[in-house]
């Protein structure tokens, strides 16, 4: 029976977007342009008679028919690498070690994740890990992550989901800040202080309200950073009062490079959340993970009890 299949070309074109995410990265791989590669994964769709892409302003995400073309694509070029492979006496690679793609928020991982890691290694060394930095975890589970740490508001609802722990927001500082005469002593002391943000002004702004100081004390002053570790860099610097979280900001807290010199903490709806894309829940890796990754946090979960307590927190 004759078959009727689309083009090699642009098969393997949209197999690579796919498995990058990315028109730019597959290009990459096949030494084409991004615009080689745009026009095959059109004509396949229009060979196909299926839209595979949503298209962004500056991102691709799978349409769910994508998503089911898209793997089943991998695993025929999978077999046919093994049986290239095979024919050329070449070895196979089972021995190599499995890799779990994992997206993350930046803070959470540069502040908290990336210490412990080597932790997992020992306890997985046939798991490897790909890390990718970015908030924006529902584009990267509908192309190729396949989990997902949430840090923020309610997850996306597409995909499976678990409460890891809750947040509390407070300041941070160098120890060095709360010495001398001009030391802050109390909330409405921070006007006379260099206040650092992260992203934006919105969140010292609403601490200061709650701590009943926002009238006195000018939560839109200060630096403007875009992630948690250069926030953190610049308190541990000295160079002003940051917000923390237990997570972002505990191992400094616990050391003593950082202190919370004041009671007062601001609870939030953010949340850390495992999420996992469906087709992965149930796979052995993603269990290790997971497991590891609960037993890490409820290991520290009764220091970020002691954060979020009303009370100021100074290792001396």
């Amino acid at each position: 029976m004759k078959r009727r299949l689309p083009t090699l070309s642009s098969l393997r074109a949209f197999e690579a977007a796919a498995r990058w995410g990315s028109f730019k990265d597959a290009a990459g791989e096949l030494s084409v342009t991004p615009t080689s590669i745009s026009h095959q994964v059109r004509s396949l769709e229009d060979q196909l008679g299926v839209q595979l892409f949503e298209r962004f302003n500056r991102r691709v995400e799978l349409t769910p028919e994508g998503r089911v073309y898209a793997a089943t694509l991998s695993r025929a070029f999978d077999e046919i690498d093994d049986a290239t492979g095979r024919l050329r006496h070449e070895p196979r690679d089972d021995d190599a070690p499995r890799r779990l793609v994992i997206v993350g928020n930046p803070g959470f991982i540069d502040c908290w994740l990336h210490a412990r890691l080597i932790r997992f290694r020992q306890r997985n060394p046939d798991i490897s890990l790909e890390l990718i930095p970015d908030d924006a975890s529902e584009h990267h589970l509908r192309n190729r992550a396949d989990i997902a740490i949430h840090y923020g508001f309610a997850p996306p609802q597409a995909f499976a989901s678990e409460h890891l722990s809750a947040t509390a927001l407070f300041p941070v500082c160098s120890p060095g800040l709360l010495r001398g005469s001009d030391a802050p002593m109390k909330p409405s002391d921070l006007g006379r202080q260099t206040l650092l943000h992260e992203g934006s002004t919105q969140s010292w702004t609403r601490w200061l309200m709650e701590a009943g100081c926002g009238q006195t004390v000018n939560g839109k002053a200060g630096p403007v950073f875009h992630t948690s570790a250069l926030v953190m860099e610049s308190a541990l610097a000295g160079e002003g009062f940051a917000l923390a979280d237990g997570l972002i900001g505990g191992d400094h807290l616990l050391a003593g490079r950082l202190v919370k010199p004041f009671a007062y903490v601001s609870e939030t709806a953010f949340g850390c959340y495992f999420v996992v894309s469906p087709e992965m829940q149930g796979q052995p890796d993603v269990g290790a993970f997971r497991g590891w990754l609960i037993d890490e946090i409820s290991d520290f979960t009764p220091s970020m009890d002691r954060f979020a307590a009303s009370e100021p927190m100074i290792i001396r």
